[in-house]
């Protein structure tokens, strides 16, 4: 049965019940995320206005966009889906993300930042075409204005006599508390429709004569003097974009909250954003203390060490040896970087949410004599691709790419399972991609980069996990390797099965059952046409299995040498079809989508042709 929307309800609250109704939606959401996994920290911090935002704006007629949408849980909860929230980034259950296929009320999906400005603009642009006046509202948080594409399409809403609204989440802009008083005072007035009609009323007859104008000019100059002192850095930055801007204001007073966005409702002048000052994890103590900690909660109980963390302790060891710097694009603690950063803060360099401007800016490093390192998920570094191809590739500059998150990662879901990096880099020349088979090789594979250098811009891809292991045996161990692939088992040579990376760690035990030989995939570019030449023969079962897209992966390599040697085998191909992954656990998506157990001892003894 279809719920009805909660939106209409929360209108006739009063705000002692708005209060209540508030702490009762940090509640579910709490034990929601601690049940089934998802973002704490930033939707605690937008329960407020997202309750203030559906009394004044109609989320069915407005054009509300969020931005990055995993702080969009409260407008699941009020546009029709507080039951069936339980169910939040299971497989088969709603989105931990705003998603266009689940709810006519989420106008855009967003896993990757920095979208809402321009998907508003583009809503505009076409209601405008078709005489349609809408309101059109973008969301974003301070990580986002890092973006490339935020700030790109900010400058853009003044030249097209843009009308949208922003509204900004943010903890850095603050003003200085000592003009605090005054920028209240000053919030006042500005909204204020007495001030607007005498202030439209002054200029119309300043405008009439040449003193006036003079007049108009040089009252400008004193208003916006006294604004960027009194507002420091924040209207400075918008207002010379020809962008107005309205706060800071509390971003959890909803009374308060409620009357800067019916202003901003009815401002029609041009593109107006309206500062909040919000609190991420806000209702929950621990969460409030640690935001960065509660940003995401994983009810995994687990002791195995990621391959993150191996990377982290990798890189730290390397750095008493040799220097370099290893970018990143917003994410320390997730690629691991953290763990260097502590002992040597000068190696990491963190450019926000740019990955286009790191890639580019990484292969200038490496130009300018220095070892460089690009430390990034494989799903965002497709926001690069460009960089890849035209600063990196093309030049041959040997710039280490290391690509965590490859393959799936779980109930972040399509926006976040990096299943496209050996299609979009197998076709790019002059590159090598590496895929180690466990903890031990990723960390040999970095430390041999480093140990042999680099000819060639190389991708080591590795996956979300990791294993249960002592960081200190994998420091212990490491040495210089090649990329041969390996013969992880020898058994019926009729039956070759090629596994790409990590899924042979990932699948131990049913490469131990199989009656087939067991051959682990290094690298991707260039093959191992060694093993090849040994194992490809005529009249036999040839199988990949890789944590990627096939179409342009791993398995056409295999397709392509089995047809140039006319070979004749029977090949299958395991891996993501033409589609886009669901989100799930980690190891029902694998099964379910890329390795099928089943599958493949029903196909052992399959004498199918080349498909």
């Amino acid at each position: 049965m279809k719920e009805k929307p909660l939106y209409y309800a929360i209108r006739k609250m009063n705000y002692e019940q708005l209060d209540r109704f508030a702490n009762r939606i940090r509640k579910y959401i709490y034990e929601t995320v601690k049940k089934n996994t998802g973002h704490l920290s930033s939707n605690l911090g937008t329960v407020e206005l997202t309750l203030a935002l559906y009394r004044v704006f109609d989320p069915e007629k407005d054009i509300i966009i969020w931005d990055t949408s995993h702080q969009a849980y409260i407008h699941k909860l009020l546009t029709g889906r507080w039951h069936s929230f339980s169910t939040l980034r299971q497989r088969h259950g709603i989105s931990g993300f705003t998603n266009i296929n689940e709810s006519k009320y989420d106008y855009f999906g967003a896993g990757h930042a920095g979208t809402s400005v321009a998907a508003a603009l583009g809503y505009e642009l076409g209601f405008r075409s078709q005489n349609i006046n809408k309101n059109v509202i973008a969301i974003f948080g301070d990580g986002a204005m890092t973006s490339g594409m935020i700030l790109e399409s900010l400058n853009q809403l003044k030249s097209i006599n843009s009308k949208i609204k922003i509204i900004l989440l943010n903890n850095e802009m603050s003003i200085s508390p000592n003009v605090g008083a005054l920028a209240k005072m000053l919030n006042k007035i500005r909204i204020s429709t007495d001030y607007f009609s005498l202030k439209e009323k002054i200029k119309v007859s300043l405008e009439s004569t040449d003193v006036g104008q003079d007049i108009e000019n040089a009252l400008k100059k004193v208003k916006d003097g006294i604004k960027h002192t009194v507002y420091n850095n924040a209207l400075g930055v918008f207002e010379d974009m020809g962008i107005k801007y309205y706060g800071p204001v509390d971003g959890h007073n909803i009374k308060e909250l409620e009357k800067y966005l019916e202003f901003i409702k009815n401002y029609k002048d041009g593109p107006c954003i309206l500062h909040l000052k919000t609190i991420k994890g806000k209702g929950l103590d621990f969460a409030e203390k640690n935001p960065t900690k509660f940003h995401g909660v994983n009810n995994k109980k687990t002791t195995s060490t990621s391959y993150s963390k191996v990377v982290g302790y990798t890189l730290k060891n390397i750095a008493s040896k040799h220097n370099f710097i290893a970018y990143t694009a917003a994410m320390e603690e997730g690629t691991g970087l953290n763990i260097l950063k502590e002992k040597y803060p000068e190696k990491v360099i963190d450019f926000g949410i740019t990955e286009p401007s790191i890639v580019t800016a990484a292969g200038a490093t490496r130009l300018a004599g220095l070892f460089t390192v690009v430390d990034i998920y494989s799903t965002f570094m497709q926001r690069a691709f460009d960089s890849i191809i035209h600063d990196i590739a093309l030049q041959k500059i040997p710039v280490l790419f290391l690509l965590d998150r490859a393959g799936i990662v779980g109930e972040d879901g399509p926006t976040h399972h990096g299943v496209f990096d050996i299609s979009y880099l197998r076709l790019i020349p002059n590159i090598e991609i590496l895929t180690p088979l466990n903890a031990q090789d990723l960390a040999n594979m970095i430390f041999t980069s480093f140990e042999k250098d680099l000819n060639k811009p190389t991708f080591i891809r590795f996956p979300r996990g990791g294993e249960y292991l002592n960081v200190d045996e994998i420091i212990a161990n490491l040495k210089i390797v090649d990329y041969s692939w390996k013969i992880i088992k020898r058994g019926n040579d009729k039956n070759i099965i090629f596994v790409v990376g990590q899924l042979v760690e990932e699948y131990k035990k049913l490469w131990e059952e199989l009656d087939a030989t067991i051959i682990g995939v290094r690298n991707i570019k260039n093959i191992d046409e060694h093993i090849l030449q040994l194992y490809l023969k005529d009249n036999i079962n040839v199988i990949t299995i890789e944590e990627n897209s096939l179409k342009g992966g791993f398995n056409e390599e295999i397709k392509s040498y089995i047809l140039k040697k006319k070979i004749k085998c029977s090949l299958h191909t395991f891996g993501i079809k033409d589609e886009f992954v669901p989100q799930g656990t980690r190891k029902e998506l694998l099964n379910e989508f890329v390795v099928k157990p089943d599958e493949i001892k029903k196909l052992l003894y399959s004498t199918e042709k080349i498909k």
